[in-house]
This record gives C-alpha cells, sequence and structure tokens, in this order.
C-alpha cells in the first residue's frame, strides 16, 4: 500500500502564491477624495440646487466619485450649503474654526493652511476685491494638487491646470 502511495502524482498542478501574485495584476485602489473648501461667494447667488448643479456635480463628473471627506470653513452660507449637501450624501464632513480672538487677523489663514494640507482636491470660492485665493489656488496646482474655482464674476467652475 505504501508503494502505491509514494507513485502518486496529482493531476492539477497548483501554482505557489507568490506566482499567482506574480501573474496577476494586483487590485489598485483609488484614492480617497478628500475636498477642501477655501474662500466665500456671494450669499444671494447661491442655494441647495445651484450648489449641486454648478459646483458638485460638475467635480463629481470630472472626477468620476463622489468626495470621502469635505473640509469645510466655519464661515459663510456656502459653507452651511455644502455641509447640508454632504449630510444628504451621507460623506463626512469637517468644519474649521478660526480662532479670532487668540490669532486675530491670522486666524483665516492658519485655517486656510490646515484645510490646504489635509485636502487632496481643492475648490476655491474666488473673490471680487482680493487675489489671495487665486495665489493659493495657482500655487497649489504646481504642487500636484487638483484644484476647483468658481469665479466670482461668473460662477462658473474652472479647473485650473498648469
Amino acid at each position: 500500500m505504501e508503494k502505491y502511495l509514494t507513485n502518486y502524482q496529482p493531476k492539477v498542478k497548483h501554482q505557489s502564491t507568490l506566482e499567482l501574485l506574480n501573474d496577476q495584476p494586483l487590485l489598485q485602489l483609488q484614492k480617497p477624495i478628500v475636498l477642501g473648501v477655501l474662500g466665500h461667494s456671494d450669499n444671494s447667488e447661491w442655494n441647495r440646487e445651484t450648489i449641486m448643479n454648478k459646483v458638485m456635480f460638475p467635480i463629481i463628473g470630472e472626477q468620476e466619485r463622489i468626495p470621502t471627506v469635505l473640509l469645510l470653513p466655519s464661515e459663510g452660507a456656502t459653507s452651511l450649503l455644502l455641509e447640508d449637501w454632504a449630510d444628504r450624501q451621507v460623506i463626512q464632513s469637517s468644519v474649521f474654526e478660526a480662532d479670532w480672538a487668540k490669532l486675530g487677523k491670522r486666524a483665516k489663514a492658519l485655517r486656510d493652511a490646515r484645510i490646504i494640507k489635509e485636502a487632496t482636491h481643492l475648490l476655491i470660492f474666488l473673490g471680487k476685491k482680493s487675489d489671495y485665493y487665486e495665489k493659493i489656488a495657482v500655487r497649489e496646482v504646481k504642487k500636484g494638487k487638483v484644484v476647483y474655482c468658481v469665479e466670482f464674476e461668473t460662477k462658473d467652475l474652472v479647473e485650473y491646470t498648469v
């Protein structure tokens, strides 16, 4: 009987784990989109429908997926509308406060720096009088970050490129 078992040859050749890994392409997971929001816009122009149709749906269409997290400043009606949209879509949102009492004029810059650091993508509402946010957009695009800007006059969404 032992003689019979020693001559046994399996009919199916099983590959080792290393051979399987070398033959099969590895599963590539997409990085999550952490969308940081900066700037402010004229409150009368925006409502829930315009935020969805003019801002969020074009970004989702361009990225081909929904953001995983929204990083929002505590001030502004657009932040409230985006936070409401995120709640409806069951998307995590984090609101960043600016400590005006302790930091004074630097509070906005420090809050914005935290949002920029944690975000993988940026949505910037450009201002009418200042080019502060436009300079941030150009700088972050040069660093390789995906940046979308909402023009102040036309309310059009534009993707900044180098």
